[in-house]
This record gives C-alpha cells, structure tokens and sequence, in this order.
C-alpha cells in the first residue's frame, strides 16, 4: 500500500473505529499511518479531534468531527 494513496479522501467504514481504539502513541500513529494510506498528521489530527473536541480544525473539520463523534459513541467513549 502506497503510503498516502489515500489522502485527501474520506475514512473508510471501520477506519476511525480503528484509530480511536488504540491509544494515541507514536508508534500506533505510525502504524495506523503506514496501514491506512494516511500521514502520521492525518492520523494524529484524528486523535486530537476526538479529544480536543474545541480546538479550531479548519473549515471542513466539521464533518470529520461529526464521523469521529459517531466512532466515539460506537466504541462506547464517556462523555465529559
């Protein structure tokens, strides 16, 4: 797999399931990365949406952020 064969395009099903259940350390970012066609930022802005859910994202961060709250309530995360 290319390493950014898929940048720019959208999360496939069971992607962000994925990210968000392992912990956000360097090595599962470069993993997850390296397995998913995405940049480490990619996934590492995946992580921060998830939680920091207030930090700016820029202007199409909205429906990422809605595609990771809908992963997060799926995999059962507390709200705070």
């Amino acid at each position: 797999m290319n390493h950014l064969e898929n940048k720019g395009r959208e999360y496939r099903v069971g992607e962000l399931e994925l990210i968000l259940s392992l912990p956000p350390t360097k090595t599962n970012i470069a993993h997850l990365a390296t397995s998913l066609g995405r940049s480490e930022s990619a996934i590492s802005i995946v992580y921060k949406i998830a939680y920091q859910p207030d930090a700016p994202f820029g202007s199409n961060a909205d429906i990422q952020r809605q595609k990771i709250e809908a992963a997060k309530t799926q995999l059962g995360f507390m709200k705070f």
